[in-house]
């Protein structure tokens, strides 16, 4: 048999709920079939509790997922209000499975997910969330900083304790602002602002 497989197919429908900026709550439904992101993860649940914070507190149009596996962070970011995000994964499959959760909770008018990297995204987003490993948030930093609007705001996750020194580093370089941490386990999730060209 076979030992080179490396995805693990997630047969059943997670209900994760949300807290919506008005303080009312809302469940949405993830069936991540062959995708990441069940919910579950303490990597998802930072980013789940951090997207909650940043909608409560900052008008925020539209976001990029990058590396959207199940699609629930865009998901959950429709949910919480966002009109415009954009998906993006390497991954056929993936990005299937993501279209379909996307449909199935009925947010399919303002999410659009696609087959591709960073650079494939149109145009500039409010809020960029990367939740992927370190190195690939390495690899593609300048590509994050481009669609980041200026002012705007990335959620960077996926990265362990140790390893958050690296992203804290790179990110500041590019003219970045380190704005809050929020840790779960040995996992840390990253919000930093945009200060490049703020007067432009």
């Amino acid at each position: 048999m076979s030992k080179v497989a490396v995805f693990e197919y997630y047969p059943d429908t997670s209900t994760i709920k949300l807290s919506l900026p008005n303080g009312e709550e809302r469940d949405i439904e993830i069936n991540p079939g062959w995708a990441f992101g069940k919910g579950n993860h303490p990597t998802t649940k930072l980013c789940i509790r951090t997207l909650e914070r940043l909608f409560k507190n900052n008008k925020i149009e539209s976001m990029l997922d990058v590396g959207c596996g199940s699609g629930v962070l865009s998901i959950a970011a429709a949910a919480l209000g966002a009109e415009k995000i954009t998906g993006v994964d390497i991954d056929n499959i993936i990005t299937l499975e993501a279209n379909s959760n996307v449909e199935k909770n009925g947010f399919s008018s303002k999410t659009e997910i696609i087959l591709g990297s960073v650079e494939d995204a149109a145009g500039v987003f409010d809020l960029v969330v990367a939740n992927i490993l370190i190195a690939s948030i390495l690899a593609i930093s300048k590509e994050i900083k481009e669609r980041v609007k200026p002012g705007g705001t990335i959620i960077l996750s996926g990265i362990k304790d140790e390893e958050k020194t690296q992203a804290i580093d790179k990110f500041l370089e590019l003219g970045f602002s380190l704005d809050k941490e929020f840790k779960e386990k040995e996992w840390v999730a990253l919000v930093f602002k945009n200060l490049n060209n703020e007067s432009k």
